[in-house]
């Protein structure tokens, strides 16, 4: 019953997060290994519960969805759809041994790409100009670890509170649980 009760509580907390600032895998994912779910195992289930809820905020969000750096949505979502299908081809065939070896790796590049991806990219733009072929292809590579870890996504109701709250109090506030759920699972390998 415990273990039912915190999945709840997990997918509830995720699914705001993912709409307000992102990172609720960070969430849904150590509660399903927490449960006895072998990370493998784990990582499918926390990717499909959080995609109602990507759907919702994204029609909460359909305003503002214009594209990136010029490129469409109707160029990015077929770029991001094969991506995506790649790195869960790849997921499929991850002995689970290299996979339990390889996601605090991954949690962590999740947790630094939140914490500092914004002013990363950012100065990144000022001093490299990619163009449109660098620009889909960084897509296709975000969506490949999108598809094999499916680290961060949101809910309508989150959506809405993402609107009314301090953007920096929540990035801080993911932020630090990415770090601890990343550190526990670096704990856990070793």
């Amino acid at each position: 019953m415990l273990h039912l009760l915190l999945l709840e509580f997990a997918g509830l907390l995720a699914g705001t997060m993912n709409a307000v600032a992102g990172g609720g895998s960070f969430v849904t994912f150590p509660a399903l290994v927490f449960a006895g779910l072998p990370p493998v195992a784990a990582n499918a289930p926390s990717t499909v519960a959080l995609f109602p809820g990507t759907m919702a905020s994204t029609w909460a969000y359909r305003r503002e969805l214009t594209g990136v750096a010029g490129l469409s949505l109707r160029v990015l979502l077929p770029i991001s759809l094969a991506g995506g299908f790649c790195g869960a081809i790849l997921l499929l065939v991850t002995p689970g041994a290299a996979f339990d070896r390889v996601i605090p790796w991954l949690l962590l590049l999740a947790a630094l790409t939140f914490a500092g991806g914004r002013a990363f990219g950012q100065a990144l733009a000022r001093r490299v100009r990619l163009g449109t072929p660098g620009l889909l292809v960084i897509q296709f590579v975000l969506a490949i670890y999108g598809g094999y870890f499916g680290g961060a996504i949101g809910g309508y109701a989150g959506a809405r509170v993402a609107r009314r709250l301090p953007p920096v109090v929540l990035r801080i506030g993911v932020t630090l649980l990415s770090a601890a759920v990343t550190a526990g699972f670096f704990w856990r390998l070793h």
